[in-house]
């Protein structure tokens, strides 16, 4: 089993050059019959990064249904939030603002699953509190 950060589904779709080492990621997974999860989070959070690259130039608006139909056909399972005092003690362990990284996290915890993700920063948080996480760079 393993958990993924909305990053990963972007890096797919929009030019990232990690894309590939994503693809690969999902290839092998498939290919061994692992599970793939993401909280209900990730697909709100998807939405955001797009719309950000498209702010920035960096994405066209009229290939977002595209990406978002492309990213659908990953056996991904989105899971709602199950216990939100663990996400706030993660959220403020990992000395954030806000819930968002934990909810990954939690997931992760809750079903005894690795976190792969794109972000730094949530990597060495994650990694510095004990949590099982992988990087993606």
């Amino acid at each position: 089993m393993v958990v993924i950060d909305a990053n990963m589904l972007v890096a797919l779709v929009s030019g990232d050059t990690r894309g590939n080492q994503v693809l690969q990621s999902f290839t092998d997974w498939l290919n061994h019959n692992v599970e793939i999860y993401a909280p209900a989070l990730a697909k709100y959070e998807f939405a955001n990064a797009l719309t950000r690259l498209i702010v920035g130039g960096l994405f066209p608006i009229d290939k977002v249904e595209d990406a978002w139909n492309n990213v659908s056909l990953i056996p991904v399972e989105y899971r709602e939030m199950a216990n939100a005092k663990r996400v706030v003690e993660i959220a403020l362990a990992l000395n954030r603002q806000n819930a968002y990284d934990a909810s990954y996290i939690a997931l992760a915890e809750s079903l005894g699953a690795e976190l792969w993700t794109l972000d730094g920063p949530l990597y060495r948080s994650a990694l510095g509190l004990g949590f099982v996480v992988n990087l993606i760079s």
